[in-house]
């Protein structure tokens, strides 16, 4: 525990899955070396090892809610507002138990918490806790804006016209779109249609002030920039054509129901699963949506495909692949539940642009040359050899990223959820295949592991580790977690799956604590020697827009901060805007901050050594 930072983030840095021992004011805990994984403020996501015990006698479920009691009050400084209930169990074929739990505060759920409780079956131990945590201290707890006007407000906010309001609208608290911070909100569910075609998103409004917070979309599209409008045949699910080894009308809703078929039983086959939930659920699917709808989507309870416009695309269930990766977003929605927003929604969209070539692969009888490639079969059929996305080298179709540190951190798709799933894409393809970053961004190698042995740590992360507000480096730390439990924690899975992490430039690379490789294109490279303890100004200039900086180094447990000038006539000061705290020497701030100076700050809390800052401003 660092009693220095509360400085800087306040009392939010006590660890959120872990125990600490107690400390007296002006002394230092020791480093928990259980803490696998913490978020941009230093707070622990992911802890593993000898946790406690859930009490025998009673069921699992149970039991981890209570073990979850008393952890939270002496570990998470829990105000005893917070409550948990528990949203799944699942018991694997390692003798292992995991326990989803959603959390509540004040009687109301906090839409982005969840925790997941992993304990050994035989024993009870508690092997691993991790997600998110929000405490209630500090929230609001009576809404100051009636909910007719906050929901006003936050539609408007977000460009929505013409809603539907499809629910009632309800008190709730929500974590912001990054995953930060909570706030009391209210919560409604609204039908409306844009450039994209039809939506339907829960819309959060904050309840003190009536601005939108975030809003989570529920409709999944396979495609979201080329799209055309749909103006008929909008009507779900239509009329029925064909059930189960029945002959459908028509040469496209065969290829729908045939993809489906085979999409199914690759879920089954390789992991032993009945239909998207797991449970036998019946899949339906609705062929002929819309006229010359470019597009495919999941809705939340079934699929939908259009036929295309001839130029950009020929009737979408037609492809494979691409009916793989809409059943993937509704087995997404049945486990990690994954946000369809920011960082957690690039995940959402690059697990299904990952399941559905590992299902054309076993349709194939192997990986090929199309493997890669997503919707070949279908995506603008006057160019041969063309796709709708390239995993092996996302940045082909002129749009995705590749990169970590380049990403797109916008508002536009979702806060980039198609954009950004590029850079999971690739490091799935590199631990498959082997190989270097296709741009030369990083210069690490990565091993290749195969398609058998990659896809079953993928969907254990999936199943078992990755929460609903999931970033990418807790991608990292769940699929390498996950490849410890299949193939050993020092095994040469484990050291691949990093690899291919870092490759793509995810933060916390062991080791070199980043994605290696210097600096990315169009940032600037500051290198230097540090102390223990010591305090180093490295940059400081004019700035604007996202400031975005990157740390690594060899001393033991390096800090960032960024830091904004203020200034009256008479006298000048600093203040710190932002920071990452984490116990290891890779950082990364992304701020998006007005026009001033700014300055970085490096801080060598232990250990001394050299770093490298890269830096896009100043």
């Amino acid at each position: 525990m660092r009693l220095a930072r509360f400085n800087f983030v306040t009392l939010a840095l006590l660890l959120i899955l872990g125990t600490l021992p107690a400390f007296a004011a002006g002394s230092d805990g020791p480093q928990d070396e259980r803490v696998l994984h913490r978020d941009a403020a230093g707070v622990p996501t992911f802890m593993a090892g000898d946790l406690g015990v859930l009490e025998s006698g009673i069921a699992k479920r149970d039991a981890a809610i209570d073990f979850l009691r008393g952890f939270a009050g002496e570990n998470l400084r829990a105000t005893g507002d917070e409550t948990f209930a528990s949203r799944s169990v699942y018991r694997d074929d390692l003798g292992q138990v995991h326990v989803r739990v959603r959390q509540s505060i004040h009687g109301l759920p906090v839409v982005g918490a969840e925790l997941i409780v992993h304990a050994d079956r035989k024993s009870n131990r508690v092997i691993a806790v991790n997600g998110k945590f929000v405490s209630a201290d500090g929230l609001a707890t009576e809404p100051k804006v009636e909910a007719g006007v906050a929901f006003k407000q936050a539609l408007a906010e977000a460009g929505i016209v013409e809603p539907e309001l499809l629910s009632d609208v309800e008190l709730t608290y929500v974590l912001d779109g990054r995953g930060e911070s909570a706030h009391l909100a209210w919560k409604g569910l609204v039908a409306y249609e844009n450039e994209v075609g039809p939506q339907k998103d829960w819309v959060f409004a904050d309840a003190t002030s009536g601005a939108l917070v975030t809003r989570h979309p529920t409709i999944i599209h396979a495609k979201s920039w080329r799209t055309y409008d749909a103006n008929n045949g909008s009507s779900l699910p239509g009329t029925l054509r064909c059930t189960n080894t029945q002959t459908c009308s028509d040469s496209v809703e065969q290829a729908i129901h045939d993809n489906t078929s085979d999409a199914y039983d690759y879920y089954n086959t390789k992991f032993g699963r009945d239909s998207f939930n797991g449970s036998g659920a019946t899949i339906t699917s609705t062929a002929h949506y819309g006229s010359s709808y470019v597009n495919a989507y999941w809705n939340g309870s079934q699929l939908v495909y259009g036929d295309g416009d001839g130029s950009n695309s020929g009737p979408l269930g037609n492809a494979f692949d691409v009916v793989a990766h809409e059943l993937t977003h509704a087995v997404t929605d049945y486990e990690s539940n994954l946000i369809y927003q920011n960082e957690s929604g690039a995940l959402n969209e690059a697990f299904s642009d990952i399941f559905a070539a590992a299902a054309e692969a076993w349709l194939d009888g192997g990986v090929n040359s199309n493997t890669w490639k997503v919707g070949e079969d279908t995506w603008t059929p006057g160019i041969s050899g063309d796709a709708l996305r390239y995993m092996d080298d996302p940045t082909d179709d002129g749009s995705s990223y590749d990169y970590y540190p380049e990403r797109y951190t916008g508002s536009s798709d979702n806060g980039g959820v198609h954009l950004n799933s590029g850079i999971a894409n690739l490091a799935f393809q590199l631990l498959v295949d082997g190989g270097t970053h296709p741009r030369g961004k990083t210069s690490n190698t990565v091993p290749g592991i195969g398609m058998a042995k990659a896809e079953q740590i993928f969907y254990r992360a999936q199943t078992t580790y990755l929460s609903s507000s999931s970033n990418f480096a807790a991608a990292r730390t769940a699929t390498a977690n996950a490849a410890a439990d299949l193939y050993g924690s020092s095994s040469s899975e484990v050291d691949a799956v990093h690899e291919a992490w870092c490759a793509v430039g995810v933060p916390n690379c062991p080791g070199s604590g980043g994605g290696g490789g210097g600096c990315p294109s169009g940032y600037t490279s500051y290198t230097g020697s540090i102390s223990n303890g010591q305090s180093i100004t490295v940059a400081q200039g004019s700035a604007s827009g996202t400031i975005d900086g990157i740390l690594t180094g060899t001393a033991t447990d390096l800090d960032l901060y960024l830091d904004k000038e203020s200034c009256s006539w008479w006298s000048c000061s600093w203040s710190n805007v932002d920071s990452s705290l984490s116990s290891n020497s890779s950082e990364q701030v992304t701020y998006s901050g007005s026009s001033g100076t700014y300055r970085w700050r490096v801080v060598s809390y232990s250990g001394s050594g050299t770093y490298e800052l890269c830096t896009n401003q100043p």
